[in-house]
C-alpha cells in the first residue's frame, strides 16, 4: 500500500509516480491495486466515502488519457487470477515501447580502410567507445537493442529537424524541437552543424496554426470539428461538421481529410479557409467514430495544387499544348487527352478545384499552353498574365 502524502501533490508528480510505477512492473496492475499503491491517489481511495473514491477514479483517468496524449504508451491488459478461472484487466507500459533504442553512428571507411567515426568503431566492437547496450529477446536470444544511422542520414535528420524547428509559423515546431532532443540525445548535434534554413512561410498557413491544434487533437481522439468554410466558388461561409480522418501538408498548405456527416461523403479542405473551429466536448473520452482501415492519404498524396479540394466544386478544364510540350505532358499524364492536332499539338482535359493554381501553372508555361474552355479561366489566364506583365513594366530600361 502506497503511503500517504502529507502534502497535496502536483499532477506532474502524480504522472511521473504514475509512469515510475507502471514501467517498474512486469505484470499488469488492476485500477483497484494501483489506486491503493499510489500516494496520490491513496489516501481518498482507501478513506474516502463513494463520492471520494468516484472522484480518484476520474482524476485516474483523465491522468492515463492525458498520458497516452502525450504519447506514454499505458497499455490495457486483459490477464487472469485464480488459476485462470477469474478474468481481470490492467495497467502497464512496457518498456520495450517506453524508453527509446540508442542510437549509433556507422563507421564510414576512408580511403586508408580507417574508421572515420567513434561512434562507427565502438558498434564494431573497436576502440574504446562505450558498449552498446543489450536486451533478452523473446526467445532467450541477446540482441544489441539500437538504430543504426549513417553519418549522412543522421546529418540530414539533424537538419530537417533543426530547420523545422526554427519555424515559428510552423503548426508542428514544437515537435520538431522535441523529436531533435530525442535524436541528439546520443548524438552530439554539433558534428552536424548547419546554417539554418531560411523559408517564407505563406501568411495564410501561418494563421492556421491555432486551428491546426485544434484540429490534431480532434484527429488524435477521434472527436468530430465543426467550422466555418470559405469555399473556393461559394460567396458565403457554410458550417461544416466532419469526422477528422487525416492532415495531409501539401504544395505549402495544410489540408483535412474527412467525412462532412451533412453531405455524407469524404471531402477535403484547406485549414487555412477554416474558421472557428470546435471540436466535440460532449463525452471527451469516447470516441465519436471508428477512424477507417485504409490509408485515406493514398488517395491524395502527389495529386498536383489544382486537384486539391472539394469534389463538388470541381471545374473541367480544357487546354491546348503545342507541340512538344503536348507530349511532355502526355508522358507526366497531366490531365487526358481529348483531341490531337496534325501538328503534334493536343487538347487536354483537366478536373479542376483549385483555378488559381491551374492557371499558375498554365502560366509558367510561357506560352506553350492556353486554355480553351471554360470562358472564365480563359479570362482569368489574361487578367493574370497583365498582372505579372504590370509586376515587370520598366524593368530593364532604366
Amino acid at each position: 500500500m502506497g503511503t500517504m502524502p502529507a502534502e497535496p501533490i502536483s499532477k506532474v508528480q502524480r504522472w511521473l509516480d504514475l509512469i515510475a510505477y507502471l514501467v517498474g512492473r512486469r505484470l499488469p496492475i488492476s485500477v483497484e491495486d494501483l489506486l491503493e499503491g499510489l500516494p496520490a491517489y491513496a489516501r481518498d481511495w482507501m478513506e474516502g466515502d463513494d463520492t471520494a473514491r468516484a472522484s480518484v477514479r476520474r482524476k485516474f483517468e483523465r491522468d492515463k488519457d492525458e498520458l497516452r496524449a502525450m504519447g506514454i504508451p499505458i497499455e490495457t491488459v486483459p490477464y487472469t487470477v485464480g488459476f485462470g478461472r477469474e478474468p481481470m484487466e490492467g495497467y502497464r507500459i512496457s518498456r520495450r515501447d517506453f524508453y527509446l533504442p540508442y542510437l549509433r553512428l556507422l563507421a564510414e571507411e576512408g580511403a586508408n580502410g580507417e574508421k572515420s567515426t567513434r561512434e562507427g568503431a565502438a558498434a564494431d566492437g573497436e576502440g574504446s567507445g562505450p558498449p552498446a547496450p543489450r536486451r533478452l529477446t523473446e526467445g532467450g536470444e541477446v540482441r544489441e537493442a539500437g538504430v543504426e544511422f549513417s553519418r549522412s542520414d543522421a546529418a540530414a535528420a539533424v537538419h530537417g529537424l533543426r530547420s523545422l524547428s526554427l519555424l515559428p509559423a510552423f503548426p508542428l515546431a514544437g515537435a520538431a524541437r522535441s523529436a531533435l532532443r530525442k535524436f541528439t540525445f546520443d548524438l552530439d548535434p554539433e558534428a552536424f552543424g548547419d546554417a539554418p534554413v531560411l523559408f517564407a512561410v505563406p501568411p495564410d498557413t501561418a494563421r492556421s496554426v491555432e486551428s491546426m491544434r485544434l484540429l490534431s487533437d480532434a484527429l488524435q481522439k477521434r472527436k468530430v470539428a465543426t467550422f466555418l468554410y470559405h469555399g473556393i466558388h461559394r460567396g458565403e461561409a457554410t458550417r461544416r461538421q466532419v469526422r477528422p480522418y487525416a492532415l495531409l501538408f501539401q504544395h505549402s498548405h495544410w489540408y483535412l481529410v474527412g467525412w462532412d456527416e451533412d453531405r455524407q461523403a469524404e471531402r477535403l479542405f484547406r485549414v487555412d479557409r477554416m474558421e472557428d473551429v470546435e471540436k466535440n466536448a460532449q463525452r471527451p473520452h469516447t470516441p465519436d467514430f471508428e477512424a477507417p482501415e485504409e490509408d485515406v492519404l493514398e488517395r491524395y498524396r502527389g495529386r498536383e495544387a489544382w486537384e486539391l479540394g472539394e469534389a463538388d466544386e470541381t471545374l473541367v478544364a480544357r487546354a491546348w499544348f503545342r507541340f512538344p510540350t503536348s507530349l511532355w505532358a502526355e508522358r507526366n499524364g497531366y490531365g487526358s487527352r481529348v483531341q490531337e492536332a496534325p501538328d503534334g499539338s493536343s487538347l487536354r482535359e483537366f478536373q479542376v478545384r483549385q483555378p488559381h493554381a491551374f492557371l499558375r501553372w498554365i502560366l509558367s508555361l510561357e506560352g506553350e499552353a492556353d486554355i480553351a474552355s471554360p470562358p472564365e479561366l480563359r479570362e482569368g489566364l489574361r487578367a493574370m498574365a497583365r498582372e505579372v506583365a504590370a509586376l515587370y513594366e520598366g524593368v530593364g530600361n532604366a
